[in-house]
C-alpha cells in the first residue's frame, strides 16, 4: 500500500461550512450502471465535461493533464481499491493515484471509507471526488446513448493525498489535515486542497483560519462546497459559514443542467463560483454492499462542482505554477458564465450574478493573462503573423526582456537584418527549468539554426528573421532575446588563425573541427582543434622556418589530421600526420623544386594520396604511400602543366581523379585513373589563360569541378554527364571565382554548392545550384574572402574560413 507516514507530533485539523450530501436516490439507483472495463469505444464526452469544455481542453491542450501538481483530498476517505482508480481489492492492489496519509477517525494510515463512519451513501463521498479527479477512461449509457468519461487530471504524476476526517471532531481534524499539507506540500508538490466539511462552523475565526491563511500564502488553492441546505425550512436562506466563509478558502455552489443556480445552493457573501451539482456521472462506491459502481447521470450535490473547480485550478497551476490562489480564482471568475441569482438573500437590491465555471475559457484566459506583454491580445506571439518585434538600432543591436514561457507555449519574435553581417543571437535564460528549445527561422519560417544556451553567431543576408522559443514545461522565471551585429574580432597573438593565410578545415565524426594554417608572421605551419566552442592550444606542425605554404589538410579514416605542404627552405614536398600525441613529419618528394599546390586526400583504407605540381619541369605528379614508403609518379608532363590540382576519390570505383590547369595552353583538364593505374586525360575547358583555383568532387560516380576562368574573370563549373563534359559560367559579372570550394549538398538532393571569392566586391560568396539548373547567390563575408576553405559538420551544416583584409587574420564563420 502506498502511504505517507505522518509525524504524530503534527496535530492536523479540518474546517467546514458545507453539508455536501451526495444523494443516490431510489429513483436514481436504476441509473447505477457497472461498465465493463474491456473493449470500450470512445464516444462523445458526457454532459458536464462537454458543457465545461474539458473535452476541448483534451483535444486542443493534450498536455494539460495536471502535470506534477497533486491534490490533498480532505474528506471521508477514498476507496483506494476502486477499479476505476486502477485498484483491485481482490489482490490488494492500491490505486497508484492515491497516497494514503492519515485516518483521523480510526487513527491509522489507511483512510478507507468503512463502517466506522456514518452509515449512509455520503460515506463514499471521497471516492466520488477521487473518481472525478483521477478515474481512468470509462463509458456510460444515458437513454441508450453511450458517452465517454475520464478523470479530469490524467497525468500519472498527479497524486491524490488521502486524509480522512472525524465527524465527531471535524474542525480540529480538518485543522490537523491542513497542517499536514502545509508541512508537506513542497515535498509532494501539492497545489490544491479539495476540502469537504460535513459539519461546518460559524465560529470566527475558524479553528483552522491561521493554517488556511498560511497555505494560501504558500500558493495552495483551497476549495470547499457550500452547504446544500438553502431550502432547509428550519434555516431558510441560511448564511454561508466556515469553511466557505474563511477568506483563505474558496466556496463553490452548484448549477443544474442548463446553467441555472441549483436551488439548494447557499448564496450571498463568500460564494465564489458555481459548477455542476446535478446529474453528475462519476465512479462511486455503494457502501452497504462494498461493491464498485458508476453513478450514471445521477450524482447530486455541490461537492461535485467543487471537484470540477479543483481540477480546473490544477490545470491553471500547470500552465503557470507562480499564479497565486487569488489570481487563479480571478481567471476562473472572469472566464466564467455570468449566472443570475433568481432567489437571492432577503433584502438584496438589484440583480445579483455569480460566475459559473467554463474550464476551456479559463485555460485560454490563463495562457493569455499569465503570459508576458507580447502574448496579450488576439493571436499573442504564438505564430509568425503575431511575432513580437525586436527593433534593431543603427548598430544592428536590439533585444526584448522580461519574457515568460508557459507550458507547451510557443513564442515568436521578429527582427530585420539590414545588411550582410554576422549576428550574435541569444536566448538568455538561467533559471532552474531546463533550457527551452530555441531556433532561428528565415522569413518563410524554415529553421536556419538551433540557438544553444551559449548563443550562436550566424551570417545573415538582408531580410526578416524569427526567433522561436518553446518548452514542454513552464519556465520558472523570465527570459530575454538579444540580437546584435557581431563585428569580427581579430584573434589575439597565438590564437587560431592569427596572421593566417593558406589553410584547410575538416570535421571529424564527433563534430570536432580541425584547422591547419600557415602563419605568415612566424612562417610556420600551425594547427588547432575546436570541440564545441572551445579551441585547443595552437600546435606547431613543423618547427622548421618557411614551411607550410601551399598546404592541404584532410582527416584519415580514424579522424586524425594529416597535412601536405611545401617546404620553401628545402623546396620539397612534405607530409605530416598527427598520431594522437605528436606530429610525424616525412619528406614525400625532394626532386629539385617540387610540392607546389598539393592536394591531399585519403583512400578508404586510410592510405594518403597527394597530387602536386613539380615546378622544376612543370609536371603534374601523384604520390601514394603503401606500407612505409612513398611512390611518386607523373600524371601529365607535356608543357607547363599541373598547377592548382584538386584530387578526389571516385568512391564508385575506388580510383582517383584530378582536375588541374595546363598553363601552356590555358586549359582546364581532368585526369582519371584507369584500372591498370595509368591515367586518361581530358581537356574540359580551353579558357586561353587558365586561372586555377580548382575544386573537384565526385557525386554518384561522376566527376565535377569548380574553377576560375582568368580570361573572362568568371566562376565556372564543369561536370561529366555520363556521355560528355558540360562547362558553364556560374558568376560572370565583374571579377569573381577565385579560391573555389565545391561540394554537393547531401541534405538538398546533392545539388552543387560553390564557395568562392568575389574580387570586385571583396566578399566571400556562396553559389547554390538549383534543381532546374540555375544558381542562387549569397554574400557570406564582407571585407575579405581570400584563402577560403569550407567544411561540413556531421549534421551537414557549413563552416568556412577566410582572410579578413582589415586585420590580416583568418576568421572562422558559418553562413545563415
Amino acid at each position: 500500500m502506498e502511504s505517507v507516514k505522518l509525524n504524530k507530533t503534527n496535530s492536523l485539523s479540518l474546517s467546514g461550512g458545507a453539508k455536501a450530501a451526495v444523494v443516490a436516490r431510489a429513483a436514481g439507483r436504476a441509473a447505477f450502471d457497472l461498465q465493463g472495463l474491456e473493449g470500450r469505444t470512445l464516444f462523445a464526452w458526457s454532459y458536464w465535461p462537454t458543457y465545461l469544455g474539458f473535452d476541448k481542453i483534451a483535444t486542443n491542450y493534450p498536455w494539460l493533464n495536471g502535470g506534477a501538481g497533486s491534490v490533498a483530498v480532505i474528506d471521508k476517505g477514498i476507496d483506494y481499491y476502486h477499479p476505476q482508480l486502477n485498484g483491485n481489492q481482490a489482490n490488494g492492489t492500491v490505486s497508484p493515484s492515491v497516497v494514503n496519509v492519515w485516518d483521523y477517525k480510526d487513527n491509522d494510515n489507511t483512510p478507507f471509507p468503512n463502517t466506522s463512519e456514518d452509515v449512509d451513501p455520503s460515506n463514499a463521498h471521497g471516492t466520488g471526488v477521487a473518481g472525478l479527479l483521477k478515474a481512468k477512461p470509462y463509458n456510460t449509457q444515458v437513454s441508450g446513448v453511450t458517452y465517454y468519461n475520464q478523470g479530469l487530471l490524467q497525468s500519472p504524476d498527479t497524486k491524490l493525498y488521502n486524509l480522512r476526517t472525524n465527524s465527531a471532531n471535524s474542525q480540529n481534524t480538518i485543522k490537523s489535515a491542513l497542517e499536514w499539507v502545509l508541512a508537506n506540500h513542497a515535498q509532494y508538490n501539492i497545489v490544491a486542497v479539495n476540502l469537504t466539511d460535513f459539519i461546518g462552523s460559524f465560529t470566527t475565526p475558524s479553528a483552522y483560519a491561521t493554517v488556511a491563511a498560511q497555505l494560501k500564502a504558500a500558493g495552495i488553492f483551497i476549495t470547499t462546497p457550500v452547504a446544500n441546505e438553502w431550502l432547509n425550512p428550519d434555516f431558510p436562506k441560511f448564511q454561508i459559514g466556515n469553511p466557505g466563509k474563511d477568506p483563505s478558502v474558496f466556496a463553490v455552489g452548484g448549477i443544474v443542467q442548463g446553467g441555472a443556480i441549483r436551488a439548494q445552493t447557499q448564496r450571498g457573501a463568500g460564494l465564489d463560483l458555481l459548477a455542476p451539482a446535478e446529474k453528475v456521472t462519476l465512479p462511486y462506491y455503494v457502501f452497504k454492499t462494498n461493491t464498485h459502481n458508476i453513478v450514471n447521470n445521477a450524482g447530486e450535490g455541490n461537492s461535485w462542482g467543487n471537484t470540477y473547480v479543483t481540477a480546473a485550478a490544477v490545470l491553471i497551476k500547470q500552465i503557470d505554477p507562480t499564479a497565486t490562489p487569488d489570481q487563479v480564482m480571478q481567471i476562473l471568475k472572469d472566464a466564467g458564465t455570468p449566472t443570475l441569482d433568481t432567489n437571492p438573500p432577503n433584502g438584496t437590491v438589484g440583480n445579483v450574478y455569480y460566475s459559473a465555471l467554463d474550464a476551456y475559457a479559463a485555460v485560454n484566459l490563463a495562457y493569455q493573462r499569465r503570459d508576458d506583454v507580447y502574448d496579450q491580445g488576439s493571436g499573442g506571439s504564438d505564430d509568425l503573423a503575431h511575432a513580437g518585434l525586436i527593433a534593431l538600432n543603427g548598430s544592428n543591436d536590439g533585444g526584448i526582456s522580461n519574457l515568460k514561457l508557459l507550458t507547451h507555449d510557443v513564442d515568436y519574435y521578429k527582427f530585420t537584418a539590414a545588411s550582410n553581417e554576422d549576428y550574435d543571437l541569444k536566448v538568455n535564460y538561467s533559471g532552474p527549468t531546463a533550457y527551452p528549445t530555441a531556433e532561428l527561422l528565415d522569413a518563410d519560417g524554415i529553421v536556419v539554426a538551433n540557438i544553444t544556451s551559449g548563443g550562436i553567431t550566424r551570417r545573415l543576408s538582408p531580410g526578416d528573421y524569427y526567433v522561436r522559443v518553446a518548452s514542454d514545461v513552464t519556465l520558472e522565471g523570465t527570459y530575454s532575446v538579444t540580437v546584435g551585429e557581431d563585428a569580427p574580432t581579430p584573434p589575439p597573438p597565438g590564437a587560431p588563425g592569427k596572421d593566417g593565410t593558406f589553410n584547410g578545415l575538416a570535421y571529424d565524426s564527433a563534430g570536432a573541427l580541425h584547422w591547419a594554417w600557415f602563419d605568415g608572421a612566424t612562417n610556420q605551419l600551425k594547427y588547432a582543434k575546436r570541440t564545441g566552442n572551445t579551441w585547443s592550444a595552437v600546435q606547431v606542425v613543423d618547427p622548421a622556418a618557411n614551411t607550410g605554404t601551399f598546404m592541404s589538410m584532410a582527416l584519415d579514416n580514424t579522424g586524425k589530421p594529416g597535412v601536405a605542404y611545401y617546404d620553401e627552405a628545402n623546396t620539397d614536398l612534405k607530409y605530416a600526420r598527427f598520431n594522437g600525441s605528436a606530429w610525424q613529419i616525412e619528406t614525400v618528394d625532394s626532386s629539385l623544386t617540387t610540392g607546389y599546390y598539393p592536394s591531399l586526400k585519403y583512400a578508404a583504407n586510410g592510405a594518403p594520396a597527394i597530387a602536386f605540381y613539380y615546378k622544376s619541369s612543370g609536371d603534374l605528379k601523384f604520390a601514394t604511400k603503401a606500407g612505409g614508403s612513398w611512390a611518386v609518379g607523373t600524371i601529365d608532363s607535356k608543357g607547363d602543366v599541373g598547377r592548382y590540382p584538386s584530387l578526389a576519390l571516385n568512391e564508385a570505383t575506388g580510383r582517383w581523379g584530378v582536375a588541374y590547369e595546363k598553363t601552356t595552353t590555358g586549359d582546364f583538364r581532368v585526369a582519371e585513373q584507369n584500372p591498370s593505374g595509368t591515367w586518361s586525360i581530358t581537356v574540359v575547358d580551353a579558357t586561353k589563360y587558365g586561372g586555377g583555383f580548382t575544386s573537384m568532387q565526385y557525386v554518384d560516380g561522376r566527376a565535377a569541378f569548380s574553377y576560375y576562368d582568368a580570361f573572362n574573370a568568371d566562376l565556372k563549373f564543369a561536370r561529366w554527364t555520363g556521355t560528355k563534359w558540360l562547362a558553364q559560367a556560374v558568376a560572370a559579372k565583374n571579377s569573381q571565382g577565385l579560391y573555389t570550394n565545391l561540394f554537393f549538398d547531401p541534405g538538398n538532393d546533392n545539388l552543387p554548392v560553390i564557395y568562392y571569392f568575389n574580387k570586385t566586391a571583396n566578399t566571400a560568396m556562396v553559389a547554390r545550384g538549383g534543381a532546374g539548373g540555375g544558381w542562387s547567390f549569397e554574400v557570406v563575408a564582407s571585407g575579405g574572402g581570400r584563402q577560403l576553405s569550407v567544411a561540413l559538420d556531421p549534421d551537414e551544416f557549413e563552416t568556412f574560413a577566410y582572410s579578413d583584409d582589415a586585420s590580416g587574420d583568418l576568421f572562422v564563420a558559418q553562413p545563415a
